[in-house]
């Protein structure tokens, strides 16, 4: 995973993209935060979250390899060895963090802005399915992974799961005293 890592962010596509959609999302957010009626700077946490997903995901990876069909990426997909060995693996630790880690962030404030958890929720759980087969689609030379979707999801889950619970304790008054 190190080594993957390194080489991704030697390559020029990934901090290029970085530096769009995070200046994109500078600019969009007050906007954007105006238009849906959620809080500002949750929102620009959101945005910033979803700029660190597509720059880690949609930039091709050092050494691409031919994509998936799209047909095999839906095979894939429905793997469900796959997913369950995604859910007790213990190898592949680096990429596992990784993939969980992603999401939190994006999950975290979208939460805390729109302060619809069950929303936020369905669509973390969704939108790693249409990074893979985005993926596939762009043939960007990544594999489509059943694992990958399931550890984005629990990330996913997992920042919704702790916004809840800072805005549990915000209303019983005990953060920001």
């Amino acid at each position: 995973m190190i080594g993957w890592a390194k080489a991704f962010l030697a390559e020029p596509w990934p901090a290029l993209t970085l530096f769009f959609l995070a200046t994109a999302s500078v600019a969009l957010f007050r906007p954007l935060s105006r238009k849906l009626g959620w809080h500002a700077l949750p929102t620009l946490g959101a945005l910033l979250g979803l700029a660190a997903i597509a720059t880690l995901t949609l930039p091709p990876p050092p050494n691409a390899a031919e994509s998936q069909s799209l047909a095999a990426c839906g095979r894939a997909l429905a793997d469900l060895d796959d997913f369950a060995r995604a859910l007790v693996a213990t190898n592949d630790r680096g990429e596992r963090v990784g993939n969980v880690l992603m999401f939190m962030p994006f999950t975290f404030f979208a939460t805390l802005a729109s302060r619809r958890a069950g929303l936020v929720a369905l669509v973390g759980v969704l939108l790693p399915v249409a990074i893979e087969v985005t993926q596939s689609l762009l043939d960007l030379g990544r594999d489509c992974a059943a694992r990958d979707w399931a550890n984005n999801a629990i990330g996913a889950l997992l920042g919704v799961a702790f916004a809840v619970v800072m805005l549990r304790l915000v209303k019983a008054g005990r953060v920001g005293q």
